[in-house]
Parts: structure tokens; sequence; C-alpha cells
């Protein structure tokens, strides 16, 4: 059986490996830190001036790490292990509970009231989806920053000759912006998505993509795991 993982090689891919699946590794976008940030370093000067903090990307979070020393004054909010992982390795103290599967989980998790009537900031990418903004629309005032980019990468025609051959496959979506570059590349075949979150997997279902699976939690250990255990059912 073959499985095509939609990013570079890593211990995801070698989970499936050491289970007897052949891995095709696809990267197929990558995060670039926005070059000049001194409009960001001027915004985060002021971060006392706001109530919370939003994150929902390990990059955005490491951008604050960058710049910032802990403790400071604004509740972090952050969603997935990764995100969480950089803040605290880094000192910060994210809220605990700070969990869920989307953003709409990390909303709901506290409850708009935790939210109204406050100032916050959402630190992100310039692909990231609207639910936050939306979601606290009229609650709260919510200011937004991007300080990297995501860039679509063109795989090695090697690689992408191995995506092509056979059928039916498995793939393995990781975001929504990997789902809209191998659509872009490759149209939706007959590929069945196995998606690490619920995110990635209505990104999938709307461009046409079969669905699979969806992870119960976006971790990558929990996602190979479950992956498995579907493909050896």
């Amino acid at each position: 059986m073959t499985v095509i993982v939609a990013r570079a090689d890593d211990a995801f891919s070698q989970n499936l490996r050491e289970a007897g699946i052949e891995v095709v590794n696809l990267e197929l976008i990558r995060t670039e830190v926005i070059e000049d940030l001194s409009e960001f370093e001027n915004l985060i000067s002021r971060l006392d001036e706001y109530d919370g903090v939003f994150f929902t990307s390990p990059v955005a979070a490491a951008v604050l790490a960058a710049h910032v020393l802990p403790p400071v004054r604004p509740k972090i909010y952050a969603l997935g292990n990764r995100a969480v992982s950089v803040l605290k390795n880094a000192g910060f103290e994210p809220e605990a509970g700070s969990t869920g599967n989307t953003s709409e989980e990390l909303v709901a998790s506290y409850g708009l009231e935790e939210f109204t009537g406050k100032r916050l900031l959402f630190i992100r990418g310039d692909r990231s989806m609207r639910t936050i903004p939306d979601r606290l629309a009229g609650v709260a005032t919510l200011d937004e920053f991007t300080v990297y980019r995501t860039v679509e990468l063109e795989p090695a025609e090697e690689v992408a000759a191995a995506v092509r051959q056979g059928s039916p496959k498995w793939i393995c979506f990781f975001s929504p912006s990997a789902v809209e570059a191998f659509e872009k590349r490759f149209g939706v075949g007959e590929v069945t998505v196995a998606a690490i979150g619920d995110t990635t997997a209505a990104r999938a279902r709307a461009l046409g993509f079969e669905i699979g699976l969806v992870a119960s939690k976006a971790t990558n250990s929990i996602f190979a795991q479950e992956l498995l255990t579907h493909l050896s059912a």
C-alpha cells in the first residue's frame, strides 16, 4: 500500500514506514516569516494593552518567542500541541485548556463570556482561516497581524510522477493550504484523504476529495496511529 504524505519526511512518515507502509513524501508548501517585522516589533512593545493573544500556528508562536521575553500580561490562547509546545519551551504559559481540533473548539472551550468586551490580538499567517475573527465579531475588539506567509513549492518531477502512478492511494493532509496546492497540481483523482483535523477535512471535502479518515485529535502521533488502525481493519 502507498500513502502520500503531503509534507516533508518526519516522524509521522517514519511511523508509517515502520508499520510496512510505502510512503511518498510530497512537500507542497512552506512557511516564510515576513522579512520586515518592524511594525510587529512596534505592536508588541504595547502588548500589555491587550487582554489576550491568539495563536493557531507554531510558526506564529515562534515569531512571538523570538521577539518577546516572558512573562507577558495578556492571556495566551494557543491551538494545537505544537504551538503550545513552542510557547512553553520559550517560557510562556499558554492557557490551560487551550486545546481542541479547531479554532471554533478553542473559542467554545472558554465560552464567549471569556472574551466579551476585551481587546484581543490574533498573530497569524497570511492564509489563516477567519474562524476566530468571525466568531468574536461584535463580542470583542480583535486586532490581527500577519507575521508569515505560505509559499507553494513545485515538487521534484520524480516525486510528482510517483504521485500520478497507480490508484487508488491515500494522501495525508495537514493543512487546507496543502489541500489546495495538491488539487491545483494533480486534481482530485482517485485518492482518499486522511486529514489531521476538521478544518483540513472540510477544505478537502469542498474541493471534491473523498474523506476516509479525520484524526480524532490534531496531533501527529494520534493521526498516524489512527490511520494505521484504519488501514489494517
